[in-house]
């Protein structure tokens, strides 16, 4: 395990990155960062994976301003134990192409050495965030019978 992190490196972190500015993120990433964040990458561009900081950087400076005009991260809570941190809350944006606000369901873990981030994982609910990209609920019917409950 490396040293802790303190509770202040990791609020700069999400400072930072509620900001959206490339070059503030890149300040806090590792050179040889794992970004991830699980999705279905072909809907929703904003999934994938990224390795090193200019690819993390050039995430958010040319991929997600393409795809999403970021609004909030709200946090419900953060925890910081160790050399980790973990975040879970909402995320709004508005998707590009359709006009829609996009709110979803995402939590974060992330770990950092010497006060920067080597490895994000980010966890969204894609099902909900799929539907709202694609603008209708996605059949989930196995066999004719749905397992989806109406709402």
């Amino acid at each position: 395990m490396n040293a802790s992190v303190s509770r202040a490196v990791v609020e700069s972190f999400y400072q930072a990155y509620d900001s959206r500015d490339p070059q503030r993120i890149g300040a806090l990433v590792d050179d040889n960062v794992e970004w991830d964040v699980f999705g279905p990458v072909g809907l929703m561009q904003v999934c994938g994976q990224w390795r090193g900081r200019e690819a993390v950087i050039d995430r958010f400076a040319r991929v997600i301003p393409k795809v999403i005009e970021f609004k909030k991260f709200e946090r419900t809570f953060l925890l910081v134990d160790g050399d980790e941190s973990a975040a879970c809350g909402r995320v709004i944006s508005r998707h590009r192409a359709s006009g829609r606000i996009i709110s979803h369901r995402a939590a974060h873990f992330v770990r950092y050495r010497n006060g920067k981030v080597i490895s994000l994982r980010s966890i969204n609910d894609t099902l909900d965030a799929a539907e709202q990209y694609i603008g209708h609920r996605i059949d989930l019917a196995v066999g004719g019978k749905s397992g989806v409950v109406p709402v």
